[in-house]
């Protein structure tokens, strides 16, 4: 009898509430409804209760894909308007100096924000602050083809500057939480990532320039604005939607569980390599938290203990004159190209900006899969990209003191953008990646969105105090020397940040040999 009842219990027919009022199946029909519970909890809701199992390629490669476009676009809507809007802001009675401001309150306001937005994107789900910004700045950038209506002299100026303010708060919103999130949902290649991510935007800088100009032409102010705006739109309440908010929230606790793979509880990540110089160590020893207090000192991490190492100080510096220099040959580069009589053709000179922008796009990947595979020689990456960008400011003027021995022409100077747009690249993935790494491996922050959100607001505020400064500094030294003592100017500045990762490199491998010997 108790055979045959037992085999009437059939688990794909037989409610759980039977199972449960059986007292002989009791503890079965128990664990049932739990894994039942469970599996109905995850399917409906994977924010509340992510599984343990990986993305799948499909949505590892949808994560990827939705971002990088995002990425591109927030680029294009930047950079779309630089070869029509000091036109159409001239007839409507804006000065130079007003239109340039213009275009550099957007890099004030990222430079601002960056770390407030940093500081909040662990309030919030990983898709709601980026989709929300998107959609803040699509919205706007539509709005802002508008502005060819305005007939009013003040009111074309005050509405310009307030949507180009609102535009840098919705890029920078999806900028930092994007960038936090990558570092959370990839651990093991986050290098990669973080450049694949600059690729596109590279990608977007270029070519928005061009297809804004296209859309000029094609169908006057509005369109090109529209036409961005809208994509953007479009991207941000995708990004908002509730599958993608699950499939975000899955990638997150997933790579927060690979984070943490020690047997002992202790945290790591998976592209750190053992080899890190405990010279470190010597640098902030205020900042290392003691190992019995460990758990206690986590929970008091703030954005004034994060920026108080200078490991990330030196990180912060190598990227912000990587983006100063970009910045400085924006401003001086189609002046010296006219007044050396080297080219006039608008195309030529063109082409020599999407030289430095492309070759600063196409290397960012192959730097980042460097720095993910060695991320025991991220200095070393530093040095080279310091060396080559040293190289081209010595040879583009050329400097005072080469000036007649080197006749400076076309393919120098397009030489010169490769090499600026290959050291670039290298400096700022190197850079981003050893704060990174620094910051969880050494100073032991713990591996959470917060962290992630702190770092990413470090780089983006870097990205914009060099994007701010480097015209200024550009315009200053053409206008009071020349253009050969300009890059003089920048070429100190660059042996500076050469001589800075030197020391740091030797003091590391002195340190190591000590502790070698020592052991």
């Amino acid at each position: 009898m108790e055979t045959e009842k037992i085999a009437q219990v059939d688990p794909s027919s037989t409610s759980i509430d039977s199972l449960l009022n059986d007292e002989e199946d009791q503890q079965n029909g128990v664990g049932l409804l739990e894994s039942s519970q469970l599996t109905e909890t995850t399917s409906s809701s994977i924010v509340t209760e992510p599984t343990n199992a990986s993305l799948t390629p499909f949505q590892t490669k949808f994560i990827i894909v939705l971002l990088v476009i995002c990425n591109f676009m927030i680029a294009n809507g930047v950079s779309l308007q630089g070869p029509f809007y000091p036109k159409e802001a001239e007839n409507k009675g804006a000065t130079p100096i007003i239109y340039s401001s213009i275009f550099a309150i957007y890099e004030l306001v990222m430079l601002i924000t960056s770390f407030i937005f940093g500081n909040l994107v662990e309030c919030y789900r990983p898709n709601l602050m980026s989709g929300i910004g998107l959609t803040i700045t699509g919205v706007s950038t539509t709005i802002f083809g508008l502005m060819t209506y305005l007939h009013s002299h003040l009111y074309f100026i005050v509405s310009s500057f307030t949507l180009r303010i609102i535009e840098s708060l919705g890029a920078t919103a999806f900028a930092t939480s994007s960038y936090s999130f990558i570092s959370v949902c990839f651990p093991d290649r986050t290098a990669t990532m973080f450049a694949m991510m600059e690729t596109f935007f590279g990608l977007g800088v270029i070519t928005g320039p061009v297809l804004g100009g296209f859309l000029y032409d094609l169908g006057g102010f509005f369109v090109p604005f529209a036409s961005t705006g809208s994509v953007m739109t479009i991207c941000g309440l995708i990004m908002i939607s509730r599958p993608v908010g699950s499939l975000f929230a899955h990638g997150k606790q997933i790579g927060e569980r690979q984070t943490t793979v020690k047997n002992d509880g202790s945290t790591s990540r998976k592209n750190l390599s053992n080899d890190v110089p405990d010279f470190d160590d010597l640098l902030v020893p205020i900042n290392e938290p003691l190992e019995e207090n460990e758990t206690e000192t986590l929970e008091k991490i703030t954005l004034g203990l994060f920026l108080s190492s200078p490991i990330v100080l030196i990180d912060s510096f190598i990227i912000i004159t990587a983006i100063t220099l970009m910045g400085f040959n924006s401003a001086t580069l189609e002046p010296f190209l006219r007044h050396e009589n080297i080219t006039s053709n608008t195309l030529c000179t063109s082409l020599a900006f999407v030289a430095i922008g492309a070759s600063y796009a196409f290397t960012a990947i192959l730097w980042g899969k460097a720095c993910d595979r060695y991320p025991e020689n991220l200095l070393y990456f530093a040095i080279v990209g310091s060396i080559m960008t040293t190289i081209g400011l010595v040879l583009i003027g050329p400097l005072p003191f080469l000036y007649e021995s080197i006749k400076p022409n076309l393919w120098i100077v397009m030489g010169c953008m490769v090499l600026f747009g290959i050291g670039t690249a290298a400096k700022q993935v190197a850079g981003y990646t050893h704060a990174l790494n620094y910051t969880i491996q050494r100073r032991k922050f713990p591996p959470n969105q917060q962290t992630y959100g702190y770092i990413s607001g470090m780089f983006f505020s870097c990205l914009s105090f060099g994007g701010f400064v480097g015209p200024i500094i550009g315009g200053l030294l053409v206008e009071n020397w020349n253009y050969q003592y300009a890059t003089l100017a920048m070429m100190i500045i660059e042996l500076l940040v050469l001589l800075v990762l030197i020391v740091l490199l030797t003091c590391c491998a002195t340190f190591r040999l000590q502790n070698n010997l020592r052991s």
